[in-house]
């Protein structure tokens, strides 16, 4: 199955995002600043068999609880049609001054489709504005939106959105492969592709998708390796693709990825810091 980016995304896929972005601007009006597209649509390699859309909304002031209500019913409506959605609304006063995890005003996924399902049946919407709630994810997306995203709404990602300190996007992506690599067995075309990604940035502080990390991790990780890398980007490039993973090879690039993972952060400690620090391991 052919991958795609925003300007080459099937049909289906740009009216989706598109109808999103109007119900958006109708639901917020002056209050909304910006939508931000970023992950794989914006970088390339959108599968629509299994791939998010990804999306950033910046708004000037925190949603009433009306208008998250509002917000809700809509993802409740449009993800999934035919692309689940993931997004997170944050307001101008949570990005400055800079604070890591960053603060957000509303998140949705899938994950927590049912959970909005029943707040919106009952009066448990009305406890959504109680109390602060953070996401250290949120400090690899904004990372992302600025390099790579696309403006759909307002002005460019690196005008609205701050510049986010390295350490703080290696904390954020160091979270999260640590935790894809526990489910390497459960998830392994995630554990090692986002493992590829992450460890070409700590290589050559290039942020990548994760077909873009798995191209450069068969040419700078060990041989032993490639075979397991190539079959996770043919499962990440075709979902109809059933070929095995032999557990033997995911315990070995699970070890060898921890490894050197941790010789990185280690070598980023170091005082000086140069492109291609932590040098290829073929």
């Amino acid at each position: 199955m052919s991958q795609s980016g925003w300007n080459t995304s099937p049909p289906a896929i740009r009216a989706q995002v598109e109808r999103y972005v109007a119900e958006v601007h109708a639901i917020l009006g002056d209050e909304l600043i910006g939508v931000y597209l970023h992950g794989s649509l914006a970088m390339g390699c959108f599968n629509p068999a299994q791939s998010d859309l990804d999306l950033l909304v910046v708004t000037r002031v925190p949603m009433s609880l009306a208008k998250k209500r509002d917000v809700a019913d809509h993802l409740l409506r449009i993800s999934r049609q035919p692309a689940p959605i993931e997004v997170s609304f944050l307001t101008v006063a949570m990005l400055t001054p800079w604070r890591h995890p960053p603060p957000f005003d509303f998140h949705y996924s899938e994950m927590w489709r049912d959970a909005y399902a029943r707040d919106l049946a009952g009066e448990r919407w009305r406890t959504w504005n109680a109390g602060e709630q953070r996401d250290p994810d949120l400090s690899a997306h904004i990372t992302v939106a600025r390099q790579r995203g696309i403006a759909l709404y307002g002005p460019p990602a690196a005008a609205v959105f701050p510049e986010v300190p390295e350490a703080d996007y290696i904390a954020a992506i160091m979270s999260d492969v640590t935790e894809a690599l526990d489910r390497i067995y459960a998830d392994p075309v995630y554990a090692i592709l986002n493992a590829c990604r992450t460890l070409a940035f700590l290589h050559t502080r290039q942020v990548l998708s994760k077909d873009e990390g798995g191209r450069w991790a068969i040419e700078h990780l060990p041989p032993v390796l490639r075979p397991l890398i190539q079959l996770a980007l043919t499962h990440y490039r075709d979902a109809e693709n059933t070929g095995a993973f032999p557990a033997t090879l995911l315990e070995t690039f699970g070890n060898h990825a921890r490894q050197e993972l941790r010789r990185c952060l280690a070598a980023n400690a170091l005082a000086t810091r140069t492109q291609g620090t932590c040098g290829d391991q073929r």
